[in-house]
């Protein structure tokens, strides 16, 4: 068995916490798949793209030209409907590289009643807000997905 990834002790992070109406498994699918991202992710940008290779290993990039942005990375741990561990690169509108690769962890945890979501990510200190702000934002996109 692999040993269990986790953030560092003194790695600088922020973490976020959502509740969906859902099992793990209907959240882990709109996660791990091309269908359920374009349903929450981004859906304010009509050309948002969505490649995934969903395998520890296997690599994974979204990005919109409307936005200017973009994300690519890794999955370098997947416990199937329990947990994701990636890398974090974010792009620019050139598709070039903007800062160093972070890490992002995100938990489901089954609640009985539904799925309680929590992404850490790692991030220099001055990035933290508005990481945090932004995960706020995708994660009350993907709680309302499920109020509908």
């Amino acid at each position: 068995m692999t040993e269990r990834i986790e953030i560092p002790a003194g790695a600088e992070r922020t973490e976020i916490d959502a509740f969906v109406a859902a099992s793990t498994d209907a959240v882990w699918e709109l996660w791990t798949t091309v269908a359920g991202l374009e349903q929450w992710w981004w859906p304010q940008f009509d050309d948002a793209r969505y490649e995934l290779d969903v395998r520890e290993g296997g690599m994974y990039r979204f990005r919109t030209a409307t936005g200017g942005f973009g994300v690519q990375g890794r999955y370098l741990q997947l416990d199937e409907g329990r947990r994701i561990v990636q890398s974090w690169d974010w792009l620019g509108g050139g598709e070039e590289l903007q800062a160093e690769e972070q890490l992002v962890v995100v938990d489901f945890i089954d609640t009985g009643d539904g799925t309680h979501v929590r992404v850490t990510q790692t991030a220099p200190i001055d990035e933290l807000d508005d990481l945090r702000d932004g995960w706020q934002d995708t994660l009350t996109r993907l709680e309302e997905h499920f109020d509908d």
